[in-house]
């Protein structure tokens, strides 16, 4: 069968889907990927090595390189995820709505099936206009209203509150997206959904979670139509990525390392890279420790860093953290999802949305230190996490016991098998 697929934003929400799309392939399936990528990675080589097509729907020439920090530190003081969402809907969505549509339609006339990230809610009209069926997939499990979760943007009061939470988040999501949703819904001719959460961010034939069963048991007032089928795990280190040259070197030569990457939350910036890795590097000396950084610059020689550091553009991660003593990340769902499988106890450095829950669901399974938001961000505080994280061997084996749990696990060839009995013809 033909399938289409349609992914938004940063490596960690493309990924899933370039992995489910090889998994689609390897079952038999002709599949088109549409991407837009908010920081314009080209993923063409990994279509052409696993045989699926790619076509984009770019986001407009962005500002100038101050206008951009100026929006993220916008973004950043926010710290609320929901308030956060409104500036990245503004500045990161909303310019593409246009492009992702035309290529959404486009994707539902040539597929006998479409399946897309629940943020694109392009694909949901096109495909609603047209009679597709079509599936949604989520990265992340807080965004379907539940008794037992913590709803996002709230405090956990405990479970008592969960339901007056969720309904002022429901309101408050409403606010933001529904407007958008409806302006597109009304002018292809289609009635308004009501509520984002349960009508526009999930497909009521089929949601698919990429997340694992050992971190999201499925709750029981779940409507049938959410799986929870796993991690949607990539199949392959690609050729593109080997390890940087000495760093196998660096990694033999004494302890484990600590590896610190804030992946696509950090900017291209000079002023914001070298504000950043500064607070890396003085907090590895504070806490008395080997690491590794990945720095997203080309002059990387120009930060001076001493014997105990490793700095690398880029590593396959799969490839580099089961030789690491923990993490240290931003909280995105990918880089998640790779610590978690090489059994490594991390602390979270939230910077938006989704990333706060990840770091209080690590905090809630015993295999990560206290989360710190990059509002405030203290090389003091990240040192202090550090050495408390290093100092807790039962961190290490929750995270351990962890991965060997998602090791069993196979959450593309779940999604794969729903999707065959549930969505295709």
């Amino acid at each position: 069968m033909k399938i289409g697929l349609q992914t938004w934003g940063s490596e960690g929400d493309v990924q899933p889907f370039t992995a489910l799309a090889a998994g689609l392939v390897k079952a038999g399936h002709d599949v088109t990927l549409a991407i837009t990528d908010n920081v314009g990675r080209d993923y063409g080589e990994l279509g052409r090595k696993y045989g699926y097509r790619i076509i984009t729907a770019p986001l407009p020439q962005p500002p100038g390189e101050a206008e951009v920090e100026r929006i993220w530190q916008t973004i950043i003081e926010l710290g609320n995820p929901i308030r956060q969402a409104e500036v990245v809907l503004k500045y990161g969505f909303d310019p593409a709505v246009e492009e992702m549509y035309r290529a959404a339609t486009a994707l539902c006339e040539e597929n006998d099936a479409v399946i897309g990230h629940f943020f694109v809610y392009p694909l949901r009209v096109a495909a609603a206009k047209r009679g597709v069926p079509v599936a949604t997939v989520n990265v992340v499990h807080n965004c379907i209203p539940t008794a037992t979760i913590c709803p996002p943007g709230f405090p956990d009061l405990g479970r008592w509150s969960y339901p007056l939470a969720w309904r002022l988040v429901r309101h408050a999501v409403n606010r933001i997206f529904l407007p958008r949703v409806n302006a597109l819904r009304r002018r292809e001719g289609l009635a308004p959904d009501r509520d984002v959460m349960l009508d526009t961010w999930a497909s009521p034939r089929l949601n698919l979670l990429g997340v694992s069963r050992a971190i999201c048991q499925r709750p029981a007032d779940w409507a049938e139509q959410h799986h929870v089928c796993g991690f949607f795990r990539a199949p392959a280190v690609t050729g593109t990525d080997r390890l940087p040259e000495g760093l196998l070197d660096f990694l033999s030569q004494g302890p484990p390392p600590v590896y610190i990457t804030f992946g696509s939350m950090m900017l291209k910036s000079s002023s914001y890279v070298r504000e950043t890795v500064g607070i890396w590097i003085e907090a590895v000396q504070r806490a008395g420790c080997r690491a590794i950084l990945q720095i997203p610059y080309e002059d990387l020689a120009s930060f001076q860093t001493g014997e105990s550091i490793f700095k690398v553009r880029r590593t396959p991660y799969r490839e580099v953290f089961p030789d690491c003593s923990m993490i240290v990340h931003h909280g995105g769902a990918g880089t998640t999802q790779s610590a978690l499988e090489a059994g490594k106890p991390m602390i979270i450095v939230a910077h938006v949305a989704d990333q706060f829950f990840w770091g209080a669901e690590l905090e809630r399974l015993g295999c990560a230190g206290k989360t710190l938001g990059r509002k405030g961000f203290r090389a003091v505080d990240l040192a202090g996490g550090i050495q408390s994280v290093l100092a807790a061997p039962e961190m290490a084996r929750n995270a351990a016991d962890l991965g060997r749990q998602m090791a069993m696990e196979d959450g593309v060839s779940e999604a794969v098998k729903l999707i065959e009995q549930k969505l295709l013809p």
